[in-house]
């Protein structure tokens, strides 16, 4: 298999100004995300202020991004099932930030797969009931208040 060239692309993005990524760390949704199926291409961004988050910023539209965190961060017993390949893919869930009622969840029915060599992804909707599209995220700190 012949190795693509890798060149850089520059994306103006709404949290993190513009940013030069390569192509070759761009990730391939070829049916986009759940209510964002025109957008194909995305990269994922690690910004040292915001981890343990990461962020799936559209090449398309760089204006969408995505907040991501592990799933096993917000339940470490999660089983995504047979549906994904943890040897050859990466499983993330989208964090909605700050609802009206100020608590932040994440969609653990729906989990997003990179495939980490492929530079595949697709978004798997369980159905099982087990987990839910807005399950809080509890945040616990040693700190006191």
């Amino acid at each position: 298999m012949e190795k693509q060239e890798v060149s850089i692309i520059k994306i103006k993005t709404l949290h993190f100004g513009e940013i030069e990524i390569e192509n070759d760390k761009v990730f391939h949704f070829p049916d986009g995300l759940l209510g964002f199926e025109k957008y194909n291409n995305f990269v994922l961004i690690n910004h040292e202020e915001t981890a343990p988050l990461r962020w799936l910023i559209s090449v398309d539209d760089p204006t969408i991004g995505f907040p991501l965190i592990n799933p096993w961060m917000v339940d470490i017993k999660y089983n995504p099932g047979k549906n994904i390949d943890l040897e050859s893919e990466a499983a993330f869930v989208v964090i909605t930030l700050g609802n009206k009622e100020r608590v932040m969840t994440a969609n653990m029915k729906a989990p997003l797969v990179l495939g980490v060599e492929t530079r595949e992804g697709r978004q798997i909707v369980m159905s099982s009931d087990k987990y839910s599209t807005k399950q809080p995220v509890i945040h616990t700190t040693t700190e006191e208040v």
